[in-house]
């Protein structure tokens, strides 16, 4: 126990993952990345200055789509786990064939509402819950290959690492791109048409490069599959549930934060865009920690510790920005540090995720990637319907116009959507996180040992 304790888990040579193949790991995360960056940081405004919609009206639409789709997660996760397995394996055809169907309802999400102006607020309803669907298609399946690519932990560590740079590299592009083009434009509208068929072009080339790089290797040990009865029991496995609370909870301050931003810098720092590319530019630092001392720390001490210690340092140090709010130097260094704490607990709840599979696994005597994966869907949903939702909210609540100067009680609804709320929301999570979440290092070890004996036994 103390070898466990006090030493990285030896890696065996035929378990490392070529190169090659991390590489196009990373690019297929890319894939799905316009999606979450665009939808988070833009659909908002887009709707409340350029369609011409209500932004509490929005809101509502956020919230209630987004949670009432993200109940379905579950379900669409058992259906892609009993899906009949390819050629390609369990996962990557199905991920090709969702990434398809995806695009196509992200086009009418954006302008549906402008295209049909008479009815737009039903059909950005309609169009909005569809992506949830569709979504689910192609983001279950690529949440399912990291626990099937490997079941080595110092693997799925390295692997966390390259899918979180993948994700961090396609989200800063589009984040330092995205308000250049806006910028740039002829007008708003043009300028959305321009960024949104960019974004799709990358999503499809970047999905199905990705994906031809990639391989599954990791096979249920039971064949039988679990019934439709076991997906509560799954997902209520008390590793499973306070994963999935923090997740939630971290996910809504990421996407309020970002839902702000343009507000904050258009009508706080008056009309200042290319601070939004700056912030982006500056968020890269959620990269530096995936690395190398990611992987090294974990390894060493275990997820957990490291885990927490990245979700305080993300949450506090935004707060010195209230010592002065608009002072743009301060706005880039306080982005750069708290990137770097988000770096570590964002590139370890993947891994974390990974690690519940085989909890699962070893507990219950089954295997279900698309099940669990179908929680980070959920996550992303209730996270972009929340956390759409609050600055909405908070937006009505102090008196925000648009297209106007905004008043000082509604440049402080922007500054609380901006800072103060994300934080609370952030150090919350990390108190869950740590007492509530039961599997070490010591504890990982014993479940990866078991499993690896049941499949050699398999295999015989």
């Amino acid at each position: 126990m103390a070898d466990i304790k006090n030493s990285p888990e030896p890696v065996r040579r035929d378990e490392r993952i070529k190169l090659g193949e991390k590489i196009a790991f990373g690019i297929v995360n890319i894939g799905n990345i316009p999606i979450q960056a665009l939808l988070s940081g833009f659909l908002l405004i887009f709707y409340t200055d350029v369609a011409g919609l209500n932004p509490a009206a929005v809101a509502t639409m956020f919230l209630v789509m987004r949670v009432f789709d993200g109940l379905n997660d579950p379900i669409m996760g058992f259906v892609i786990d009993h899906l009949p397995r390819t050629k390609m394996g369990r996962f990557r055809s199905y991920l090709l064939l969702g990434t398809v169907i995806c695009c196509i309802n992200f086009i009418l999400v954006w302008f549906g509402p402008v295209w049909a102006p008479a009815g737009k607020l039903a059909i950005a309803y309609i169009s909005y819950l569809f992506l949830g669907i569709t979504f689910d298609f192609m983001d279950i399946p690529l949440n399912s290959m990291l626990p099937a690519i490997t079941d080595s932990a110092h693997e799925r560590n390295v692997l966390s690492s390259v899918k979180r740079i993948g994700m961090m590299t396609g989200s800063t592009l589009f984040g330092m791109a995205a308000p250049l083009i806006l910028a740039n434009a002829v007008n708003r509208l043009n300028g959305f048409y321009a960024l949104i068929f960019s974004g799709v072009a990358v999503i499809l080339v970047f999905s199905i490069i990705g994906v031809m790089g990639i391989r599954e290797r990791v096979e249920p040990v039971v064949d039988e599959k679990y019934k439709l009865k076991d997906i509560v029991p799954i997902l209520t496995c008390p590793p499973v549930l306070v994963t999935l609370i923090v997740a939630i909870i971290g996910g809504i301050s990421t996407i309020q934060q970002r839902t702000s931003n343009m507000y904050f810098c258009t009508y706080v720092l008056d009309n200042r865009l290319d601070v939004m590319t700056f912030i982006s530019l500056f968020g890269m630092a959620e990269i530096l920690p995936c690395m190398g001392p990611v992987v090294f720390l974990a390894n060493r001490f275990g997820k957990k510790p490291v885990f927490v210690m990245g979700i305080i340092i993300s949450g506090l140090v935004p707060l010195f920005r209230f010592f002065a709010v608009t002072n743009i130097p301060l706005i880039y260094i306080t982005t750069l540090l708290a990137g770097v704490g988000t770096g570590f607990f964002k590139t370890l709840l993947l891994g974390i995720s990974a690690d519940n599979v085989d909890y699962v696994e070893y507990t219950r005597g089954q295997r279900a990637e698309g099940a669990l994966s179908s929680l980070v869907s959920f996550v992303v949903k209730a996270a972009m319907g929340i956390g759409g939702a609050i600055p909405g909210y908070v937006l009505a609540a102090t008196g925000y116009v648009a297209n106007q100067t905004q008043t000082e009680t509604a440049k402080m609804g922007i500054i609380m959507n901006n800072i103060l709320i994300p934080s609370i929301l952030v150090l919350i999570s990390g108190l869950v996180f740590g007492l509530g979440y039961g599997i070490n290092r010591e504890k990982l070890a014993q479940i990866t040992a078991s499993l690896r004996e049941q499949r050699a036994a398999k295999a015989r």
